[in-house]
């Protein structure tokens, strides 16, 4: 069986590759001035909550300013560069997270996140219980149908009302324009090897679609989903590394992409961090996306931004405005040793029971995640 061949070592988790292969570019790239989005009037926040050092918060974040047109950053190509430029106006401030016993209170709706599983399985006994779980990306090694299948089966095990998932570059076949590259410019050994194992098993699987599989959640690639009237937005792009899947390069391409977030979500998802938050390796080098963090402090405003790829990033800040969430289950090493993040939004009691009863009346009807 073509899927059980024994894969070369290309899959190894995002932040090992990026840790053994990041090189420092200073030469400033030059970008025409984007399409930017129409200017949308900002929502007013709700309350949310969430924990700084040991006290618990509640607090009605304030209106955003109006949304600012976004540049490429002249340094996007080496945002450990990026960074000292921008650091002493851009707050990062730890955050402790949640505790995992934490109890579901009835006027919050709890979120709870998982990215960079890499086909380890999510145990039921021990994920905490929530009302939204989102998987931020590489929950398979490379996307082979078997590992959609055993993904898809194990968030039918899970009891949370909404299962959110978006790809990351591990999901290889999901990504057409990765998978329908021609071999000539497979330029390493290891990448063309991967695209031949890949095409043959989606043949033995008999499947031209591996989205399809995913039967037990809501998929989401550039789009937008609205759960308990919150809105939730879910993109796999990420700056091009080792030509896997939704690379894109640094700069304006990047940006066309985070242009097309709307404004006045409440939950962005992604994989790929914005830089300065959960972006840095263990060399200190950052590999967070300049035009993505420009996005989201300057135009839109999440109250939560969750994502994940950079291993060695696991952890909670916030810029006294959005709390950023990289809740990566491996280690740089990949081992599953990272508890799943949580975080709560209020929402009236009234509201979360109507959704909640909506819901269960669709998954008696079988199209609670028909698309």
């Amino acid at each position: 069986m073509i899927e059980s061949l024994a894969l070369p070592p290309v899959f190894r988790g995002s932040g090992t590759i990026l840790r053994n292969s990041f090189k420092s570019k200073k030469k400033p790239s030059t970008a025409s001035k984007p399409a930017v989005s129409p200017k949308q009037p900002r929502q007013t926040r709700s309350q949310s909550l969430f924990e700084t050092g040991s006290i618990l918060f509640a607090c009605d974040l304030a209106a955003a300013p109006p949304d600012e047109d976004i540049y490429p950053h002249q340094y996007t190509e080496d945002p450990t560069v990026a960074w000292e430029m921008l650091k002493t106006k851009r707050p990062v401030k730890l955050v402790r997270p949640m505790k995992l016993d934490t109890p579901i209170r009835p006027d919050y709706v709890r979120f709870v996140c998982v990215a960079c599983s890499h086909g380890n399985f999510i145990d039921p006994k021990t994920v905490p219980p929530g009302d939204v779980l989102i998987i931020a990306g590489d929950f398979t090694s490379c996307g082979l149908p078997k590992e959609i299948k055993a993904f898809n089966d194990n968030m039918g095990q899970l009891k949370h009302t909404y299962k959110v998932v978006i790809a990351g570059n591990h999901e290889c076949t999901f990504d057409q324009n990765f998978m329908k590259g021609s071999h000539k410019d497979a330029t390493q050994a290891k990448e063309l090897a991967l695209k031949q194992a890949l095409q043959a098993a989606l043949s033995s699987a008999k499947t031209s679609s591996p989205k399809s599989l995913l039967t037990n959640c809501i998929y989401l690639e550039d789009a937008e989903v609205e759960l308990f009237g919150l809105k939730i937005y879910g993109t796999p792009w990420q700056p091009t590394f080792d030509n896997w899947a939704f690379n894109m390069p640094r700069g304006q391409n990047l940006l066309d992409k985070w242009n097309q977030i709307p404004v006045g979500v409440d939950v962005l998802v992604s994989h790929t961090p914005p830089l300065g938050h959960g972006d840095m390796l263990a060399s200190g080098a950052r590999t967070g996306c300049v035009e993505l963090l420009n996005s989201v402090s300057k135009r839109i405003r999440p109250k939560y931004h969750v994502f994940g790829h950079i291993h060695e990033g696991y952890g909670c800040t916030t810029d006294g405005y959005t709390k950023f969430i990289n809740c990566c289950m491996c280690n740089h090493n990949l081992q599953p040793t990272h508890d799943p993040v949580l975080f709560d939004i209020h929402l009236p009691t009234e509201t979360k029971q109507h959704f909640i009863h909506q819901t269960k009346k669709a998954q008696k009807r079988g199209s609670i995640f028909k698309k």
